[in-house]
């Protein structure tokens, strides 16, 4: 199982994530891998497949990988092996000529240890090793090509780390053996801690940087490209349409937005409308429930005798209030309490005489008792 599926599985709600984006990139670009048609791969490759080569009783024996067990391709002895003898195994069997050459070491040739660490070397543990290598194997960091593999994350303030290590002068002088006989292995391992190319995120390497072959700039960028645009497609096909949707799940809730807007703006609206109805309808009230002063006025006309005049009309609050002269206006209380539309008719002052007309002034106020639709009686 890869270490990123493992690394989730292991996870609860109260883990660090520790998210190495050097793995990611690598499982991403052998995951994109799976994609492109193996004759492509071909084409654009130089290399594809992987040869192991082992030294075993003085022989170099040449095995693959087939259905997960190891096929013996050939042997070539050791120390007399030559471009030409390798030359002939590779016309006997062409996958030599395209594949990734592995030397892989035995446990006389390479030494591994599993070593425990504080948590704090994890930032520079290539240099903390190479500076106390002589407290981890009975060599110093120049006499050795080394590398390391983290087995296990941190745990009790330490980190689990497998060191793997082989001699110089092992290792050059199987090179030297090699290359005159123009093999040249891309990587070197160790049969006890071998890797595997096809699960490993990162596998280590013994053989030091200088020692590698070059690899083909074209191919890598080619390769690079393609994986590049197999990328930008992917992220397009998935993000793409979440794109569309929040797009569209804006432009709704914009919309949204106004009618609520214009909702807030109907519903001021219609409170305006409703309160000038009530306005309206109290003005109607109030009109209702006062008697029509042209009714009210048309009544006092046949009450009052003909010899009499007004001078003053008020009405408020079902209480009128008249004022003018009369010959005898003492006779006009009468007059009005006889009409069941007037009662309390009572002098609010007294009555003085006008010496110009020689009648009497007067001002009376009465209650004005029945309706408007009674008014006329």
């Amino acid at each position: 199982m890869p270490p990123i599926i493992e690394n989730f599985k292991a996870m609860n709600l109260s883990s660090n994530i520790d998210f190495n984006l050097k793995h990611f990139f690598l499982w991403w670009g052998r995951e994109l891998s799976y994609w492109i048609p193996e004759k492509i791969k071909q084409a654009l490759s130089d290399k594809s497949g992987y040869v192991f080569l082992s030294i075993e009783d003085e022989q170099l024996k040449f095995a693959r990988l087939n259905h997960g067990q190891r096929q013996l391709i050939g042997t070539l002895p050791i120390d007399e092996i030559t471009a030409e003898q390798f030359q002939h195994l590779v016309n006997q069997d062409s996958f030599l000529e395209k594949a990734h050459y592995v030397l892989r070491l035995n446990s006389e040739q390479a030494i591994k240890k599993v070593l425990y660490l504080p948590a704090a070397a994890k930032e520079n543990l290539q240099q903390v090793i190479a500076f106390e290598m002589d407290r981890f194997a009975p060599f110093k960091a120049e006499q050795v090509y080394f590398a390391l593999k983290i087995l296990a994350k941190e745990h009790n303030g330490q980190i689990k780390v497998l060191l793997l290590l082989t001699s110089k002068k092992v290792l050059d002088n199987l090179f030297l053996k090699l290359n005159d006989a123009k093999i040249y292995p891309a990587v070197v391992d160790i049969e006890e801690a071998a890797n595997n190319f096809s699960d490993d995120l990162e596998t280590y390497n013994l053989l030091p940087e200088w020692q590698r072959p070059v690899k083909n700039k074209v191919t890598r960028f080619l390769l690079w490209s393609f994986s590049f645009m197999v990328l930008a497609l992917t992220v397009l096909v998935l993000v793409l349409p979440l794109w569309y949707e929040a797009q569209a799940i804006e432009s709704i809730r914009e919309n949204l937005n106004q009618l609520e807007k214009d909702s807030r703006f109907v519903q001021l609206q219609q409170l305006d409308i409703d309160n000038i109805v009530d306005e309206t309808q109290q003005l109607i009230n109030i009109k209702n429930s006062a008697s029509p002063l042209t009714k009210l006025m048309n009544r006092l006309t046949q009450l009052i005798p003909n010899d009499t005049w007004l001078t003053h009309f008020k009405y408020k609050d079902s209480k009128l209030q008249i004022q003018g002269q009369s010959p005898s206006a003492s006779v006009l209380i009468g007059v009005l309490e006889e009409s069941v539309l007037f009662s309390n008719a009572r002098f609010v002052s007294p009555l003085t005489q006008d010496k110009r007309t020689g009648m009497e002034r007067f001002k009376i106020s009465m209650d004005v008792n029945v309706p408007e639709d009674n008014v006329g009686e």
